[in-house]
């Protein structure tokens, strides 16, 4: 069994967070790696999760555990073993969010998966998720200017 794990930090509240990571549109905006993500239903426990890389072939997974504004798992399976990206969004003070994803490889063959992978993953993780807060940073920061225009342009008499 490998596991990783890696934590970001955004300048959101954790809805907002967890609203903009759980739509999977986002997703290939975040990674420039994907061509498309999908569901096969809403985001919870069960739903089917489709993604199709720029280079590659489609990769299916799984949510499970998902607990709605706080955490999700995505299981994605290979032959013999499993890529489980356990997900979490907890409150870091006022309008900021901790994000930590925890990637593990496990099941009978996981060693032939682990030389291969979990160094592509130690270094795309890190990376990865700092790209999703950044996008949130500036989605977030984009929301609020827009609210602030909209009260300021109603009480301006310019």
């Amino acid at each position: 069994m490998w596991t990783f794990e890696h934590s970001v930090e955004c300048k959101a509240d954790r809805n907002f967070a967890w609203q903009f990571w759980t739509n999977v549109r986002n997703w290939p905006v975040v990674d420039s790696s994907l061509e498309s993500a999908a569901l096969d239903g809403p985001f919870q426990s069960g739903t089917k999760v489709t993604t199709k890389p720029r280079a590659g072939d489609t990769i299916n997974g799984q949510l499970e555990d998902v607990q709605d504004g706080r955490s999700a798992v995505v299981i994605i399976p290979v032959p013999g073993a499993a890529l489980r990206c356990a997900w979490k969004f907890e409150d870091s003070g006022t309008r900021a969010t901790r994000i930590t994803q925890q990637a593990t490889i496990a099941g009978e063959k996981a060693q032939d998966y682990v030389s291969t992978a979990a160094p592509a993953l130690e270094k795309g993780i890190p990376e990865g998720m700092q790209r999703l807060a950044e996008a949130i940073d500036q989605i977030a920061l984009g929301s609020a200017l827009g609210r602030w225009l909209c009260l300021h342009v109603r009480t301006c008499n310019c």
